[in-house]
């Protein structure tokens, strides 16, 4: 991967005037097959002696995610969790139809693109355990789709991920190792209903495979960014506890969860449902990774908001 004039724009935002001690950092990668514009930006607090993953911020179709890692709310959320923020802007070629977006094909570019752009900026930050950190992955419309082929191509680097109201995916079965990363799907019941079908679609169909993935249903929310923010917090949280150890680094110091390890809820009654309930369908729930989690996912499903 050829990067443009050697990385023109390196480490362009420095919080005190010196490299060593830049907080932000910018590249740009050369166009590849499956998109034209490669860039990102990524944040982390100065004062963190070592990095413990990356919260990658993916914007919609052909977005501008950049911006993202300046927002206080999420630098607020990795400060606590010594976390980098990545935000990205991929664009595509120009195709015949721009709604379906060629470059969340991350095996065909757009991935090692990424981690081209993350070793870059270990080397420019000094924190080289960025090229091996666990990846917490948020993104709405295309950005939750590009969190879902991520998490198809290289489950083992994901800590967990959400699926945020998108509409094209390349990967609805995913690899075995992907169904056992907690991902967290979203849908809005005013959205539309092509985008919550092929949701639900595949969520039901891996989890009845067992995949250990959280559905919600917002009401009165279409094609926005509601609740999600918010839980998702709570999902990154609860599933950092179970699996990145306090002194653990690097995504291959992650461990494992099962389904005997959470709570599963009713994703049509919302209610939590008995260990002997066999009544219920393993696919007409949602798999709950504690009961933290579990109280704030039935607050969000059971919300109703006019619009």
């Amino acid at each position: 991967m050829k990067i443009i004039g050697a990385f023109i724009l390196i480490s362009v935002t420095s919080l005190f005037g010196f490299a060593a001690n830049a907080a932000t950092y910018d590249t740009t990668l050369e166009p590849g097959v499956v998109y034209n514009m490669a860039a990102f930006k990524l944040w982390h607090d100065p004062e963190v002696q070592k990095i413990r993953g990356i919260l990658m911020l993916n914007p919609g179709s052909n977005g501008d995610g950049r911006g993202m890692v300046d927002d206080s709310y999420w630098q607020d959320f990795a400060r606590k969790h010594d976390l980098a923020l990545m935000g990205t802007y991929f664009t595509d070629h120009r195709h015949v139809n721009m709604m379906i977006e060629h470059y969340i094909k991350v095996d065909e570019g757009s991935g090692q693109a990424l981690l081209d752009a993350i070793d870059q900026f270990a080397k420019d930050s000094g924190h080289q355990e960025l090229s091996y950190a666990p990846f917490l992955l948020w993104g709405h419309s295309a950005g939750g789709e590009l969190n879902h082929e991520i998490a198809a191509w290289m489950p083992e680097r994901v800590i967990a991920y959400v699926v945020n109201q998108g509409g094209y995916y390349y990967s609805s079965v995913p690899p075995e190792a992907t169904r056992k990363t907690p991902g967290l799907y979203f849908v809005g019941l005013d959205d539309l209903e092509s985008r919550n079908t092929i949701i639900k679609g595949i969520f039901t169909t891996n989890r009845r495979a067992g995949a250990l993935w959280t559905y919600v249903e917002e009401k009165g929310v279409g094609h926005e960014v509601v609740g999600s923010r918010d839980l998702a917090l709570v999902f990154f949280e609860e599933v950092m506890n179970k699996r990145l150890p306090n002194d653990a680094m690097g995504y291959k110091a992650l461990l494992p969860v099962t389904e005997g390890m959470g709570i599963k809820g009713n994703i049509i009654t919302h209610e939590i449902v008995g260990a002997q309930d066999n009544e219920v369908k393993l696919e007409e729930t949602s798999w709950l990774i504690s009961e933290r989690l579990a109280e704030a996912w039935q607050s969000l499903v059971s919300t109703e908001r006019e619009r």
